[in-house]
């Protein structure tokens, strides 16, 4: 019997992370261990968890002790999860909902890479929007990820797919991959180090698939706005140098992070927006080391 440890990133959602947590109590295919990375919501949800130690102990609660981000909790989850024997993480965050026979479908298919599941809004559109192209040798492109499952899902006919990258909402992930290629980059704060992880995994010789059996509900509609007034706005594009930089597979894509800020100052000076022109010359600053998290993620 493989071994799986979940690993559930939160911040301030307990009423969402209930449901979560019912839920991997409920699968099919019995979890060893469950591990809470609460971001220190401070709002009842370390009493919420605990409350399943009443009626079931591999739950487990982690206070970060501060708001680490996404991309911090995760990484704090993975030193947690290095504690324990296990074959497969299993990474989710507070509004993931998996079908009862999510991990179940997903241990079936016996990868030793990483497989996600398709997941669907509530209203069940496709919400996998996840890129099953992500191009990083291309010059003249205006994003990597040209197209996703969501885009392709109606005409495709396999039980599996492969796909470029993963978010960090349901992918299930083997030891082999973290033994090759370590955690998470906490630096990343929140967007893209998941995408990083996934090109890091690809790059280390695994296979990224998406499984059409695997099914999953996102409780939340996803809202990733370009705004780049908003701490958010800060963060995508930051992040995005960054990726373009270390990933990018000629000396164009590699530097096109320029083209980009040149771009929005330019556009920012002609309408006299001074607050977009420092988010985004902090944006290119920072990318080049993934600094100064604390100046810009919310209070």
């Amino acid at each position: 019997m493989k071994k799986v440890i979940a690993i559930v990133v939160t911040y301030k959602r307990k009423e969402l992370l209930e449901k979560v947590l019912t839920r991997l109590s409920e699968q099919s295919f019995k979890l060893s261990k469950v591990l809470v990375v609460d971001n220190n919501s401070q709002d009842g949800t370390e009493e919420l968890v605990k409350s399943f130690y009443l009626n079931n102990n591999i739950f487990e609660y982690h206070n970060t002790g501060a708001n680490l981000g996404g991309a911090g909790g995760f990484n704090y989850g993975f030193q947690l999860a290095n504690n324990y024997e296990y074959d497969y993480l299993w990474l989710m965050d507070d509004d993931f909902l998996p079908a009862t026979n999510c991990l179940e479908e997903l241990i079936s298919v016996r990868s030793n890479g990483i497989i996600q599941p398709i997941r669907f809004n509530l209203d069940g559109l496709c919400a996998e929007i996840t890129p099953v192209v992500y191009d990083l040798s291309k010059v003249l492109c205006t994003n990597p990820k040209s197209h996703t499952v969501a885009d392709i899902y109606d005409d495709i006919t396999e039980s599996e797919i492969e796909i470029a990258a993963v978010p960090f909402e349901g992918p299930l992930i083997s030891k082999d991959v973290v033994k090759k290629i370590g955690f998470p980059e906490s630096k990343f704060f929140i967007f893209n180090d998941d995408l990083d992880y996934s090109i890091r995994a690809r790059k280390a010789g695994f296979k990224i698939t998406c499984s059409m059996k695997a099914t999953a509900e996102r409780l939340l509609l996803n809202n990733q706005n370009n705004d780049l007034k908003s701490w958010k706005g800060y963060f995508m594009l930051r992040n995005h140098f960054y990726i373009l930089r270390t990933h990018g597979e000629n000396v164009f894509v590699k530097n096109r992070s320029l083209v980009i800020a040149l771009f929005y100052m330019l556009k920012s000076l002609l309408s006299l927006d001074s607050k977009t022109m420092r988010v985004v010359i902090e944006a290119y600053k920072d990318s080049f080391k993934l600094s100064n998290n604390d100046n810009h993620k919310p209070n």
